[in-house]
């Protein structure tokens, strides 16, 4: 697009109100502005920026009612301001003001706006962009960091709606925007629920023969209304309690999922030694989805052609809120992880295992299919994130496409990210014990379907000598991401 307030854009059909209850809305985009800086160079340089996201009003109500030419939010690019040069800025207007009509005061557009920087853009790469809002609260990451939070009550008045594209804020030049990626979601919270337990059948540590009196002796599931399923119901309303140890493995208390286990008591799965009370995703391929997982249809592809979705995203907010104490045993516990269908490695296992050490996320270079747990040429290794004590809330992020892992942990409000990112086939050396180590890009092979799991997952064999030592770890928010 070329010349001065030029624009080439799409708008979201949907005006929405920014102080819903419960209610939460986010624009994603994977943005690049391929030499960008070489197309500004003849411009003024009061004329320095391209704007490639929005948030616009209609106005207070779909007639236009009351509109104001200005957006609530432009994400741009600038050449320079206060001597940083070539950074993405977000441009928050900080009150509902016309600042286009006669009587505001001269000094409107100049008092009216606040700048964050984004950070510097690498030109060369898609950088990702969330943009998210809801209960007059907006909050941007940046490649997962969180860049802004800010409340915006000011102008719940007015209806929004997100734009994207290329609008010209420079001269004598073209702009040229790159879109990867660009999608909306809305999260409805309104019954104080941040998840969706339709997603998600559960695994609990006691024997399908002990819980139903009859199956054998792998470990019980339940799974959720939508199933239609003889197993028992999947549900918030519902307490999965075992009464001979009296403890209830799932259940939902102030707006928390708890998941917990006695390392006293229980049987494994299929393929592992272990016990869990954990989450494993049912995600939806089809029309006319089952709750089968003896088939990929529950399961999904890193570029999935069935659905159209090449990023998948496991986001949680979670808390350790007790764990065994039990001499010369690390409470090790996994809260998160993306498994292959009928593969007996993991890809991610997310690792809590105690106040005072670092989250790891332990990893498989490669694998064996059809479940083989002889694998000569696999090397587990493992990266580490942040540390979080006992009754802290914090934050994870696990995503797997085509280019690779991205792997963050963070604080309760989104401050300081510690992350990785892994691309497949290529060395990575920032691991916990500083070698080296390459995912097979095998990982990424079309054929190769995942799930992501959450909830508990202790790394020690249960014993008798354990009666009474408690895992419980509950989760805030829970939510995947397939886009």
């Amino acid at each position: 697009m070329s010349n001065y307030k030029m624009r080439s854009e799409v708008r979201e059909r949907e005006n929405f109100n920014i102080s819903e209850q419960g209610v939460f809305r986010a624009l994603y985009a994977d943005v690049r502005l391929p030499e960008i800086n070489l197309a500004m160079a003849s411009s003024p340089a009061n004329h320095d920026e391209v704007t490639f996201l929005q948030i616009h009003n209609k106005g207070t109500d779909t007639s236009g009612t009351g509109a104001i030419p200005h957006p609530l939010l432009r994400i741009v690019w600038e050449q320079e301001r206060n001597s940083i040069t070539g950074h993405y800025w977000a441009v928050v207007k900080n009150n509902a003001i016309d600042c286009s009509l006669p009587s505001s005061a001269s000094d409107c557009y100049a008092t009216s706006y606040d700048r964050y920087d984004l950070g510097k853009a690498d030109l060369n790469a898609f950088t990702r962009f969330e943009v998210k809002i809801g209960e007059n609260t907006l909050t941007i990451k940046v490649n997962d960091e969180q860049k802004v939070n800010v409340d915006v009550s000011y102008w719940q008045h007015l209806l929004s709606y997100f734009k994207a594209g290329v609008y010209n804020q420079f001269e004598n030049g073209e702009a040229k925007v790159q879109f990867k990626q660009l999608g909306l979601t809305k999260t409805d919270h309104t019954d104080s629920i941040a998840w969706n337990i339709d997603d998600w059948k559960l695994t609990i540590p006691t024997s399908k023969n002990d819980w139903y009196g009859f199956g054998g002796d792998s470990a019980a599931e339940l799974e959720p209304e939508r199933c239609n399923s003889s197993k028992d119901l999947l549900s918030n309303e519902e307490s999965v309690y075992q009464r001979e140890i009296d403890l209830s493995y799932f259940n939902v208390i102030d707006g928390s999922m708890h998941f917990r286990a006695d390392m006293g008591y229980g049987t494994s799965t299929a393929n592992s030694s272990y016990i869990r009370s954990e989450l494993r995703e049912l995600y939806i391929s089809t029309n006319s989805p089952d709750c089968s997982t003896s088939d990929e249809e529950t399961s999904w592809y890193i570029e999935d052609s069935r659905t159209g979705a090449t990023s998948h995203t496991l986001n949680a907010t979670l808390r350790i809120n007790e764990y065994p104490k039990i001499d010369g045993q690390l409470p090790k516990v996994v809260v998160g992880q993306i498994h292959g269908w009928k593969i007996s490695q993991a890809l991610v296992k997310l690792l809590w295992e105690g106040d005072n050490k670092p989250v790891r996320v332990i990893l498989n270079d490669n694998y064996k299919l059809d479940n083989n747990k002889d694998c000569t040429d696999c090397n587990a290794f493992s990266v580490k994130l942040g540390t979080y004590a006992v009754n802290e809330d914090w934050q994870y992020t696990i995503r797997a496409d085509k280019e690779g892992l991205f792997l963050a942990s963070y604080d309760a409000d989104g401050s300081n990210m510690v992350s990785h990112t892994l691309k497949w086939g290529e060395a990575y050396s920032d691991t916990a014990n500083n070698k080296s180590y390459t995912l097979t890009e095998r990982w990424a092979s079309p054929d190769i379907a995942f799930y992501f799991k959450a909830g508990i997952y202790p790394q020690f064999k249960p014993d008798n000598a354990y009666r009474g030592e408690i895992f419980d770890v509950s989760f805030s928010a829970l939510s995947t991401l397939h886009q």
